[in-house]
């Protein structure tokens, strides 16, 4: 039994929707998976505003910030089925790189904290 981690759409026509999923390799592509480990959103959406955003930039020009796509992965659950055997699908592993990118330093001296 061949297990992938790969995309499955959802959402409407033009606005679509991935799950990030574990599923059998021979399995359809909107069968039920085995588990859902995130989900992906390829339409560039605008970062939300913080009140430390500034308008203005030093030059005097304003401020727009970069729109970004969204990753939302369970990476630990990722790791393990990584770890077992899971094979990802070309789209999927862009898809973990972009979300390593997306990690915040925060984020990472946290997760150090946690496993000491």
């Amino acid at each position: 039994m061949v297990l992938r981690i790969r995309l499955a759409r959802f959402g409407t026509k033009r606005k679509p929707i991935y799950n990030i999923i574990l599923a059998q390799a021979k399995s359809g592509r909107d069968k039920k998976p085995m588990e859902v480990l995130g989900t992906y959103n390829p339409i560039p959406q605008a970062p939300l505003a913080t009140p430390d955003t500034p308008e203005l930039l030093e030059d005097g020009t304003k401020f727009v910030p970069k729109k970004q796509k969204d990753v939302q992965l369970d990476l630990m659950r990722t790791r393990y089925w990584l770890g077992v055997g899971a094979q990802p699908t070309q789209p999927v592993e862009k898809l973990l790189r972009l979300h390593e990118g997306q990690r915040s330093p925060a984020k990472d001296t946290e997760a150090q904290k946690s496993e000491a």
